[in-house]
């Protein structure tokens, strides 16, 4: 992924622990970005995370493109090393699952350099769906590995991962 222009900086992130991280936007909202861990899980998902996005309260704000260019910050630190891939889950709870997939397929094409595959899928249960996006650099050396598991895994209970 590439860098914003110099008029969208990112935020001051703050690592925590690794594949932590918090900052606070100009508005005074808290965001904490997280990677999860789901190969124990699912093992042909080698090096694989989940990842997660949550923002404090629930009031509307008004846009801030700084805040892609801090997540897309995040993501960049995280795929500096080329094993890993990342799994990213929006599920219907809320009814908003497209808005969050058509904002993270934007960031995507806006901000990669071509070096990142990203595979989306969706599956269902009743009034539950789930869409997932599996993201990976493109000369990952395990790249056909996590193409099959994350097939197998949408054939599967895929209901555990980041939810």
């Amino acid at each position: 992924m590439i860098m914003a222009s110099s008029s969208q900086n990112p935020y001051n992130v703050i690592e925590g622990n690794p594949f932590d991280y918090t900052f606070v936007n100009r508005d005074g909202i808290n965001y904490h970005l997280y990677f999860t861990p789901i190969s124990s899980v699912y093992p042909g998902l080698v090096n694989t995370y989940s990842f997660s996005i949550e923002r404090e309260g629930t009031n509307p704000h008004p846009l801030d493109l700084r805040i892609a260019a801090t997540v897309v910050e995040v993501l960049r630190r995280f795929f500096q090393n080329v094993e890993n891939a990342m799994i990213m889950v929006c599920d219907s709870i809320d009814g908003k699952q497209f808005k969050r997939r058509n904002l993270f397929d934007r960031w995507f094409h806006y901000y990669n350099d071509g070096s990142l595959n990203a595979i989306n899928a969706e599956v269902g249960e009743g009034d539950y769906e789930l869409l997932l996006t599996i993201y990976f650099k493109k000369d990952n050396p395990y790249k056909q590995q996590l193409i099959r598991a994350f097939g197998d895994l949408l054939s599967q209970d895929v209901y555990g991962i980041g939810v």
